[in-house]
C-alpha cells in the first residue's frame, strides 16, 4: 500500500509486481463511482500472471481521503499521472470502469504515448453527441431492490447471487468522503469530447457494455464506440453496469484477448 501526494491529497494506490527479472507490461485499473481499488479483487489475481498491475483510489474514494475543498474531479487525471510517475511507469494499458472512463480517456488524450491500450467498461468518458444525448433523455432508470440491490449491478443480481450483491455495496460503503460530497460533485465535470476531436485518436480501444446496464444504456456505449477510430465494441449480455464484478470470468477473458496484441 502506497500513497503519492497531488494537489493537497494523498492518493492511495497498490502495486502488484512479478518477481522475475523479465520486464512485463503494465496494466492500470481505474474504478467507478460505486467502487474503489478493492473493486478489482477479481481482476488483479487473474491478470497478475501476465502483467504488473496498479490499482488506485480516486480522490475522495477509499483510502484517498479528501476534504470538501480539495474534491475536484478535474484533478483525477493529474492524480493518475502522479501514481504512474511515482512508480516510474512510462507506459501502461488502462482498464476503466464507468466514472473511471473519464480519467482514462482524458489521460490518453493528453498523453497518448503512455497508453498502450484503453478499455472503456460501461462508459463513454466525456464523449458527447446529439445521439448520446437523445438516448439519455429517453432512458428511465428503474429502482433497485433493497437492501441488496444497486443501480450499479443488474437489478436481478440479488436474486441470482445475494452475497455478491451485498459485497458490491459493502465495498462502495468504504467511500466515506465521496458519500459526503455526493454525485453532484461529478456532474458536468471535464470537457465534452466531440467526434472531430477523436479523428486523430490512435490508441487501441475496447468498449464493453451489457444488456442490463441501467446506468449507462448499452446504446450509449455503442454510439460512443463508433466515435473512436478503430474501436472494438463488445456486449457481454446478461449483466448490469458492473460486468467486471458480476461476470468476471467473461469480462476478464474479453479484456485479456483484446490487450494481448497491444503490449
Amino acid at each position: 500500500m502506497s500513497f503519492v501526494s497531488n494537489e493537497g491529497i494523498d492518493i492511495h494506490y497498490d502495486v502488484y509486481r512479478g518477481d522475475d527479472e523479465n520486464s512485463r507490461p503494465w496494466l492500470t485499473f481505474a474504478h467507478g463511482a460505486g467502487g474503489n481499488a478493492a473493486s478489482w479483487w477479481q481482476q488483479v489475481p487473474s491478470f497478475f500472471d501476465d502483467y504488473d498491475i496498479v490499482t488506485f483510489d480516486h480522490r475522495a474514494f477509499g483510502r484517498s481521503r479528501c476534504r470538501d475543498e480539495d474534491f475536484d474531479p478535474d484533478l483525477f487525471v493529474a492524480d493518475l499521472r502522479s501514481v504512474l510517475d511515482a512508480e516510474g511507469i512510462g507506459r501502461t494499458a488502462l482498464c476503466c470502469q464507468s466514472m473511471g472512463g473519464r480519467t482514462g480517456l482524458d489521460f490518453t488524450l493528453s498523453e497518448p504515448d503512455r497508453v498502450s491500450a484503453l478499455v472503456m467498461s460501461h462508459t463513454v468518458g466525456g464523449l458527447s453527441s446529439e445521439a448520446i444525448d437523445d438516448v439519455r433523455r429517453e432512458h428511465v432508470r428503474p429502482q433497485p431492490t433493497q437492501p441488496f440491490g444497486s443501480w450499479a449491478v443488474a437489478l436481478d443480481l440479488p436474486e441470482k447471487n445475494r452475497p455478491l450483491s451485498h459485497l458490491y455495496n459493502c465495498i462502495g460503503a468504504m467511500n466515506l468522503d465521496f458519500s459526503r460530497v455526493g454525485l453532484g460533485g461529478l456532474r458536468n465535470r471535464g470537457k465534452q469530447i466531440d467526434l472531430a476531436e477523436m479523428e486523430a485518436f490512435k490508441t487501441p480501444t475496447l468498449f464493453i457494455t451489457a444488456d442490463k446496464d441501467v446506468v449507462v444504456p448499452p446504446r450509449v456505449v455503442e454510439i460512443g464506440a463508433a466515435m473512436v477510430p478503430g474501436a472494438t465494441f463488445v456486449n457481454l449480455g446478461d449483466a448490469g453496469h458492473s460486468s467486471y464484478f458480476e461476470i468476471p470470468d467473461k469480462f476478464n477473458r474479453v479484456v485479456r484477448e483484446f490487450l494481448q496484441p497491444h503490449q
